[in-house]
Parts: structure tokens; sequence; C-alpha cells
């Protein structure tokens, strides 16, 4: 005749096992999650972005990785239309200037900024479009004042001024 008690033993020993199996999983998820490359380039993710919002609004991007000493400027987003002078970069403050550089003044009259670590990094960008840096500058107050803290160069008032460039649009990068 069988032992009860031990068959009994025997299930409780899966049930431990599958819960510790069940924790270990959800330790092991995220840094699987990490592991994983986004897919397509910085520069294709944001362009994307730029025409979906370019008649105004704000979007955010699909996550890309950013790779060692990557560098975007203004500039290459003329060919979906953009003036370089019109799209400005700007990151959230949390991320130091030692992995995302944006400095302080235009090179050549153009935004732009570099990764700077040697290892990638996932990002994404939201990004706001508005016809002039007035009426972004008013899209992006509320937002200012709820807890939106990024840096730029600049305010969109000055660099995208009344009838110069449009659409005016600011790129903010944070990580993903």
């Amino acid at each position: 005749m069988l032992n009860q008690r031990g068959q009994a033993f025997s299930v409780f020993e899966l049930m431990i096992a599958a819960i510790i199996a069940v924790a270990i999983l959800f330790v092991l998820l995220p840094i699987i999650n990490n592991l994983i490359t986004p897919t397509g380039s910085a520069r294709d993710n944001i362009a994307n972005t730029l025409n979906a919002v370019k008649n105004g609004g704000s979007q955010t991007s699909q996550d890309f990785a950013l790779k060692k000493d990557e560098t975007l400027t203004s500039k290459q987003f003329q060919k979906e239309g953009f003036d370089p002078h019109s799209v400005i970069f700007a990151k959230i403050t949390s991320i130091d200037d030692a992995i995302i550089d944006i400095p302080d003044t235009f090179s050549n009259g153009f935004s732009q900024f570099v990764y700077k670590q040697a290892v990638q990094m996932k990002a994404k960008a939201t990004v706001y479009c508005e016809s002039t840096g007035l009426s972004l500058e008013e899209t992006l107050e509320p937002l200012v004042s709820s807890g939106l803290d990024y840096y730029a160069p600049g305010t969109p008032v000055d660099l995208c001024t009344e009838g110069d460039y449009q659409p005016c649009c600011i790129v903010i990068l944070k990580r993903a």
C-alpha cells in the first residue's frame, strides 16, 4: 500500500518548485527585456515621428538604440521637408551631459546631439510640433508646469522666429 503522506509531500514539493520558477522568471524578464535591441535607427524613428506630427501635435517614437558617438543634427531631416532651423533637440534633464550632449550653441546654425557612452542605450523621443515657435512654447508651458523637465539650447520662440521656420518642432530625448 502507498504512503498517503509521502504522496502529499511530493505534490507540495512540486508546488514549491513551480513558485520558485515563477519568481525567477519575474526577476529575469526585465533583464532579458533590456537586452533586446530595438529595431530602426534613431534618425529613422525620429523622422517618422516628425512626419506624423508636422501639422501640429505630439507623439512618442518607437524605442531605438543610441550607439557610441552617434550624432544627429537637425539638418539630417531636410529630406522629410523640415528646415534645419525648425527642429530643436532637447533631452530630459535627468540624462547627464556625459551621456547625451546637447551643445549650448547651434553648430553652423543647426541643433544637434551626441551620444557619448560606449554601451548602447535604449531611448525614445517625444516630438512636439506647432506652426510657430510661440505656439510651440504655449504647448510646452503647461507640460513644464506639470513636471516636464527638459534642457534645450534656447526657447522655441528664440529658435523658430515668427514667419521664419515652420513648422517648429522640439525633439525631447529620454531613456526607453
